[in-house]
């Protein structure tokens, strides 16, 4: 049985920050990677998977195969597609896994990155064999990845227009969910928490103060992100072990982040912010 290990490489929401006032944490958008012997799973493509396809492309591997599951299709979480390098790699093949959205063309949406007029690179430009596939939004669908390693996913409705899916990685019987991109005010329902309840490791959003959520002039109820209270709440009545607060305000300084985690603290000490280069191992 192989150790399977999980890094942070973009953990801000909505759009790349660059300042010291982020160095600790971080300013790349979201993209995290999963990792092990001969594996490469990567949860949403942001500015973070730049760096991931650098790791990738420094640290040869036997098996040239990269699965890239990504929860929605707004710009922060596929923003940093065409930048991939194994994607001009001739060697990979890529299977890139994202919600069945109904009215949306996801092949031509993903390939519109690469073409004119977002970009000159063009379809040709692209080496690496692609494979998209669709997920469902109405059932819970599990992919088998790797002998005893699955990825299964659900639909939450609460981000605005078309919802996300939420992942949980499974190494025998531990598992990770990346719950990112939500707003629960009243928690997650029952089938939700069915689904994460006894989780090793929640990856939750924490886009927002409660303050910042709540206020009065400039309000950010019904924008489809969390507040650290609510990350907490989920964690609690899911009965996770560990919670790791995630996509982060951009305007979020890293000594913002600090008090945020007190906060949580207070609640659930199991509490961490996710911070760049942040590696840890799911199997014990």
């Amino acid at each position: 049985m192989q150790d399977v290990f999980i890094q942070f490489y973009g953990v801000r929401g909505s759009y790349p920050v660059s300042s010291p006032k982020v160095a600790r944490y971080g300013g790349n958008t979201s993209s995290i990677l999963i990792s092990g012997e001969n594996l490469r799973l990567i949860f949403d493509a942001g500015t973070g998977i730049i760096n991931i396809g650098e790791e990738i492309e420094k640290n040869e591997i036997e098996r040239k195969k990269v699965d890239i599951f990504l929860t929605h299709l707004h710009l922060d979480h596929i923003q940093g597609l065409p930048f991939f390098k194994p994607i001009f790699d001739p060697d990979f093949r890529i299977n890139i896994f994202c919600p069945d959205y109904q009215n949306v063309s996801v092949e031509d949406f993903i390939y519109s990155l690469f073409n004119d007029p977002i970009s000159p690179i063009s379809d040709h430009g692209i080496k690496a064999k692609i494979n998209i596939v669709k997920l469902p939004l109405t059932e819970v669908k599990t992919i088998a990845v790797d002998g005893n390693i699955s990825v299964s996913c659900k639909k939450e409705d609460s981000h605005p227009l078309s919802g996300v899916l939420i992942y949980k990685l499974s190494v025998d019987d531990r598992h990770m969910v990346f719950a990112t991109d939500v707003e629960s005010p009243d928690g997650f329902n029952d089938e939700m928490v069915d689904f994460i309840k006894g989780s090793h490791i929640l990856i939750h959003d924490s886009q927002y103060f409660d303050s910042h959520y709540h206020n009065r002039n400039d309000s950010r109820i019904g924008f489809g992100h969390s507040t650290c209270s609510m990350a907490v709440r989920n964690a609690l009545v899911c009965e996770v072990e560990k919670l790791y607060l995630f996509h982060y305000h951009p305007d979020y300084s890293d000594k913002k982040l600090k008090k945020m985690l007190k906060k949580a603290r207070g609640r659930f000490k199991q509490t961490y912010l996710a911070r760049e280069l942040m590696k840890f191992r799911l199997r014990s």
